[in-house]
């Protein structure tokens, strides 16, 4: 195993891999490290402010990269089994949309950035595909009206404090979103927030998974300050919260992972 170099809170490989197919969005994530705050709403307003607002930025990993390890976490999609999705600092990545396809469009994927910039280029994006949208936040999942829920819908808002009820979403994604809040001054406890935000918005069974260059001797301390913090001040949530991770085999320069995070009812329920 090549040994690891850290930048801040990234690991590095210093082996390059061949076939960096990634190369121009990773040189690109270098160039932003190096710009300024990351946690900071200005910060992506400008950033998305000066790209063109059709092109597709994705962070970290795309959709082909990561569906693999991603299925077994599908719900059986089908007329009777309708599931609404979360994507959280979706940016202008493409990878609801992909999602949106792979599951045949039998769902519902809301995507939430706080740059005002970035939800009007993603807007463009989901118009331009001619996807279906409807940007009703609070639904009501009746049985008898399920099909009229399907689609893609996009909003301002902060990760830190999400416009959705309680237990809305059976899998919520995060997509290098907790890696920026991080960056920030009050990082730890900023990320214990979005955390914290996005397991009230989960149904009980539900998955919260995020992609991360920060390996698990890092993250897992952190999930477990989170889950300490939610012990203490939370306990009317009869739920538990686990979590597995893996690295990521994708073809980049980088190290990768995947974290899992369950909301998992107890036994005794």
């Amino acid at each position: 195993m090549h040994s690891l170099k850290v930048i801040g809170r990234r690991y590095m490989s210093p082996v390059l891999k061949h076939g960096m197919k990634h190369l121009g969005n990773q040189t690109a994530l270098l160039q932003i490290r190096s710009l300024g705050d990351m946690s900071d709403q200005s910060f992506w307003n400008s950033f998305y402010s000066n790209r063109p607002g059709d092109k597709v930025f994705d962070w970290f990993v795309n959709f082909e990269d990561v569906s693999v390890y991603l299925e077994p976490h599908f719900h059986a999609v089908s007329c009777d089994d309708f599931v609404r999705i979360l994507d959280i600092g979706c940016g202008t990545s493409d990878f609801s949309l992909k999602l949106f396809e792979h599951l045949n469009r039998k769902c519902r994927i809301d995507c939430v950035d706080f740059s005002f910039e970035a939800v009007k280029a993603m807007q463009k994006l989901i118009n331009e595909r001619e996807l279906p949208v409807d940007k009703t936040i609070d639904l009501k999942e009746s049985f008898l009206c399920r099909q009229h829920l399907s689609g893609m819908a996009c909003h301002q808002a902060d990760a830190k404090k999400l416009p959705f009820g309680d237990a809305t979403f059976s899998l919520v994604f995060d997509k290098g979103t907790s890696d920026a809040v991080l960056k920030g001054a009050n990082g730890e406890s900023a990320f214990a927030e979005v955390v914290k935000e996005c397991f009230r918005v989960l149904k009980p069974k539900g998955k919260f998974i995020q992609f991360s260059d920060e390996p698990p001797e890092l993250r897992i301390n952190l999930l477990e300050s989170v889950k300490s913090q939610k012990a203490q001040h939370c306990m009317k949530e009869n739920c538990n919260m686990t979590w597995v991770w893996r690295e990521l085999e994708v073809c980049s320069g980088f190290q990768y992972f995947m974290y899992v995070v369950y909301k998992s009812v107890p036994v005794s329920m």
